[in-house]
């Protein structure tokens, strides 16, 4: 008896973000109005790129421009990430998500995008995981742009082990999966 090869897949969320180290998603309440904070508004040019995932490994990348050509990067990124079967992207409608060049590279790699709704970031799960990860920006003082960009990957690889961003997208799209981890 032949065993048959169980063919891996991956499947998850795909956008782009560009958070910086002074987000400021929480807030503080006192008595007295001379409590101040002070935190440094340093900039650091840190456009991401995020792939949530489902099922397989969670990848972010870094990149100085947001176009077709470092979005093909990222899938390439993705891909020796997660080398095998073949890759699902759930994705906005962003405009290098469509490029032919892009189109192009994903097929080589065996990647597929499903584009949502036109404005409709609420069925992009990625979208509360970025929105967390700019929560723990908040409190935190980054003495350089290597160190913010340890603290971003290893948040983001953190918060992309919760199945709670997706959650609900899971029980609208896929209801009959009980467990993907």
């Amino acid at each position: 008896m032949k065993r048959k090869k169980l063919i891996q897949s991956c499947s998850g969320f795909f956008d782009e973000a560009w958070p910086q180290p002074f987000e400021n998603s929480q807030r503080m309440w006192s008595f007295d109005r001379t409590v101040q904070i002070e935190k440094p508004l340093v900039t650091f040019p840190c456009r991401s790129i995020g792939f949530y995932a489902l099922t397989g490994k969670s990848v972010i990348t870094y990149k100085k421009r947001l176009v077709k050509e470092t979005i093909v990067e990222a899938l390439e990124e993705i891909r020796e990430q997660n080398p095998r079967g073949r890759i699902l992207l759930v994705a906005d409608n962003y405009g290098s998500h469509h490029a032919k060049l892009t189109q192009r590279r994903a097929d080589e790699l065996g990647i597929e995008f499903v584009f949502i709704p036109p404005y409709s970031p609420t069925l992009n799960a990625i979208e509360p995981l970025w929105k967390d990860l700019k929560r723990e920006i908040s409190p935190e003082i980054f003495e350089d742009k290597d160190h913010f960009r340890e603290f971003l990957t290893d948040t983001f690889l953190r918060l992309s082990h919760r199945l709670s961003f997706a959650v609900d997208w899971i029980r609208t799209f896929l209801p009959d999966v009980q467990k993907l981890r």
